[in-house]
């Protein structure tokens, strides 16, 4: 196994979603214990989740750890994203940093790769496997504007095929493989001798990472952040377009649109729950027998209409 102060040539970026785990493990279990470059992954799971590294440990001969605390990156480690936290990779160290949701998660593989792609450009090898949705498109975009390798898993074979087959629409030069080949064009494409040297960390240096970039100067949009309320801004990389707020929340198209879904589902059940207690209290002065009774019937009135309101917006929520 390569030891510090041995040059790394290679930055393995793997993401995925529904079905990732699995594909995840069987790549791993197929990479040799001195695999000559690091692996760093994000796998979409429940924010509570803390057990992924323990999982890929036990399909691994590599070191899997998450980096709670900055790491310099190493061959033969694998470095995966903690719960609820983006993974990015700066100045020969994995990181984790809290930051805004990018298609709605976090960690989010948009993330990870965009930060590979900036710090070492066509040194980067980007690995998009099964999934839901979008996340990963942008940032395979980033790595291959950047010259790197993107390897994408057959979405003919993937449990979910969302996030491989966007991946092929965004990247035409992306190389489209069966899981079962994805290991030893990994260990090629780090074993080349072609890649200058990557910058590397001695010892345990690495600094706390920097807050995570927010939009500045691009075109608003007319509409609001569905997750903070704030304005949003249209970015746009090739032909790949991304909404962003000022406080960094990142949509695709197809994210934004589920997350305005669920936006609109809070906003309805907060003025059921207004209505309820409009009804409630309407009621209540109804039976208010030191109310005149013209006034008593007003109150009831208003009890019946807030309670029919109710029903109408039940029928809404039960077409969302």
């Amino acid at each position: 196994m390569k030891r510090d102060g041995e040059s790394v040539k290679k930055v393995v970026v793997i993401g995925g979603s529904a079905g990732g785990i699995s594909a995840l493990c069987s790549i791993l279990r197929k990479l040799p214990a001195d695999f000559p470059a690091p692996v760093l992954g994000v796998i979409h799971v429940d924010e509570h989740s803390s057990h992924l590294a323990e999982v890929l440990q036990r399909c691994s001969e590599l070191k899997v750890a998450d980096p709670v605390k900055p790491e310099p990156i190493r061959p033969g480690h694998v470095y995966i994203a903690p719960s609820n936290r983006h993974l990015i990779v700066k100045s020969g160290c994995a990181m984790a940093v809290m930051g805004p949701r990018e298609n709605r998660h976090r960690p989010s593989v948009d993330t990870l790769f965009r930060s590979a792609a900036r710090n070492y450009r066509r040194a980067v090898v980007a690995v998009v496997l099964s999934g839901a949705l979008d996340d990963g498109s942008a940032g395979a975009l980033a790595v291959k504007a950047r010259g790197g390798t993107v390897i994408v898993q057959d979405p003919n074979e993937a449990q979910i095929s969302d996030m491989p087959a966007n991946v092929l629409k965004q990247v035409k030069s992306a190389r489209c493989m069966r899981l079962e080949e994805i290991p030893a064009v990994l260990l090629r494409l780090a074993s080349s001798n072609g890649t200058p040297t990557l910058p590397e960390v001695k010892g345990e240096h690495c600094t706390d990472p920097e807050d995570v970039e927010v939009a500045k100067d691009n075109e608003p949009l007319p509409m609001t952040c569905p997750d903070c309320g704030g304005a949003l801004l249209e970015t746009r990389d090739g032909k790949t377009r991304q909404w962003r707020c000022h406080v960094g929340h990142r949509f695709s198209l197809n994210s934004f649109t589920d997350a305005q879904s669920d936006a609109v589902e809070r906003a309805l059940w907060v003025a059921i729950r207004k209505l309820r207690e409009r009804e409630a209290i309407q009621e209540q002065l109804a039976k208010d027998r030191s109310i005149r009774p013209e006034l008593r019937k007003r109150y009831k009135e208003n009890g019946a209409a807030a309670a029919g309101d109710i029903q109408l917006l039940e029928e809404v929520l039960t077409r969302l």
